[in-house]
This record gives structure tokens, sequence and C-alpha cells, in this order.
């Protein structure tokens, strides 16, 4: 990796680090919808997130799962050195080999949903009729005046077998 190519990777997971909730946009038949969800995330930039499997976002993401996600910091003041990213990937529900390792991922990140699920296999539980999903990302813009000056921003693409 060139020093171009972790600044851009250092400055990803800062943000991703540093915020908690997610814009997720799905579509279906040509319907936008968006929604906010907590999120944690993976060494290769995957994001999960956990919803309930009646939402809008999960009914759409059976019939297409390209999706589009915003992460900023909404406190930050205009005229500020802002910092945030926007991205697209495929989102699906974790499988069965995977729904360990993501819930263990989001009990480090949300350890309130412990006392909730109990232990990380239950976050697929009828019981809760939810599911954690995968977001794996394949483009990423990240904005960072902070780290690339103003109106800096850089675009990167995730080489990915789905």
């Amino acid at each position: 990796m060139d020093s171009e190519e972790k600044k851009i990777s250092d400055s990803i997971k800062n943000i991703l680090n540093r915020n908690h909730l997610l814009t997720l946009a799905t579509s279906k038949k040509g319907e936008p919808h968006s929604n906010a969800a907590f999120y944690t995330f993976d060494k290769n930039m995957s994001l999960y997130i956990w919803s309930e499997e009646k939402t809008t976002h999960s009914e759409n993401l059976k019939k297409n799962r390209k999706v589009s996600v915003n992460i900023f910091d909404s406190s930050q003041k205009w005229g500020s050195l802002l910092q945030g990213l926007q991205a697209t990937g495929i989102a699906m529900p974790v499988n069965h080999k995977e729904i360990i390792k993501a819930g263990i991922l989001y009990i480090k990140r949300f350890p309130s949903s412990l006392k909730l699920v109990g232990n990380p296999k239950r976050f697929h539980d009828k019981l809760f009729e939810s599911k954690i999903y995968k977001i794996q990302l394949n483009e990423i813009k990240v904005f960072d005046e902070k780290a690339f000056g103003k109106g800096g921003s850089r675009k990167i693409s995730l080489k990915r077998r789905i």
C-alpha cells in the first residue's frame, strides 16, 4: 500500500470509528427509500446493520440488493473542515457461518445489544424477527478536508467476491 492509499484507508477507518449511524438507501421498482441504522464494520470495510425483517428497507433488499450509504457526523458546522463518506455496495443477510462473527462485531460496538440477544447466534432468532445484514462496499468516496484539504475527497474501488 503506497502512502496515498494508506492516507485514504486511514481516513475511512477514522470516519467509520467515529460515527455510529449510517443512512441506507434502497429501492424497489424504482421507488427510493432511505433509513438510518446503527452499524459496525470489519477490517475489509464491510458494514453490518441489525434490522427487523418487516421494515421497508429489508423488504426492498429481497428484490434489489444494491444500496448506497452515507456516514457523517451531523453535528459538523457549516464552513468547518468536513468529513464523511458516500458508498455503494451490495447488502444481504449474513449467512449461518457469518452470524457469530457479525454478532460479535455488533456486540463489541453496541454492548447493550448483548442484554437483548443473549449471545451472537440469536441475532437471527425468530423471536426478534430480525437479521444482521452485511453491506459489501464496492466503491467509497471519502470527504475529508482535514486529511486532504478544503474540498478534498478521494474515491476508491474495492475488489470483492460476492
